[in-house]
């Protein structure tokens, strides 16, 4: 067993911990609406996303090929908002998404779409200040889709663009997770570019090639 296997499968126990805490509230709130609720299946949603992760990582023993299914780029991408708009408010963060389109079929790794996206959603928060904006943006493009995540943040300095992908990049606290965000939408056939603008904000955009699900 690799150590990335046995760090995977050491993880099961406090996921299912917290799983459990989760399923305790959500029968405590008894079905009552409000921003607790919300929260509380926010929080089971990720839990169903970890375990699907760390499956993965115990079956494969490594990094899995892309898991290709039909799905619907826009309504993926607003889900994604719907379940980061608490966070946003809670920071005091305006998250809008719109798109060129109402629907776009297309083949996609959900999985890998969604760890993107979180990332990306997640490093615009922590940059973006209260009472600013984040706008998630989708654009089908023929054979490419893209998807962007802008924030009107203070930027990125000129000079520390051409690195915030380095993996172990740390200077403005990007971390380690542009890198795999980089690497998971290569994975997919794709790409992952960053522009900014000091004092105006910064933007990163997923590209993707549009195409069907193979058969068989």
């Amino acid at each position: 067993m690799t150590a990335d296997v046995e760090w995977s499968h050491d993880l099961r126990l406090p996921l299912q911990q917290v799983a459990s805490c989760a399923q305790l509230l959500r029968m405590e709130l008894d079905g009552r609406d409000g921003a607790a609720a919300e929260y509380v299946e926010l929080l089971m949603d990720g839990v169903g996303q970890m375990r699907r992760l760390l499956d993965r990582a115990l079956e494969q023993g490594e990094r899995d090929a892309p898991h290709w299914v039909e799905g619907d780029l826009p309504a993926c991408v607003r889900e994604l908002c719907r379940r980061c708009r608490p966070w946003a408010a809670e920071a005091g963060v305006a998250l809008r998404c719109s798109g060129n389109v109402a629907a776009l079929r297309m083949a996609l790794d959900e999985d890998r779409l969604s760890r993107i996206l979180l990332n990306l959603i997640a490093n615009a928060l922590r940059f973006t200040p209260r009472g600013g904006r984040i706008r998630v943006t989708w654009r089908a493009l023929g054979d490419f889709a893209e998807v962007c995540v802008a924030d009107d943040g203070p930027g990125i300095p000129p000079e520390r663009l051409p690195w915030v992908f380095l993996d172990g990049e740390t200077e403005g606290g990007h971390g380690h997770g542009l890198s795999i965000a980089r690497t998971l939408a290569r994975e997919m056939g794709g790409e992952l570019t960053a522009r900014s603008t000091l004092g105006a904000g910064s933007a990163f955009t997923l590209r993707l090639p549009v195409r069907a699900v193979r058969a068989g």
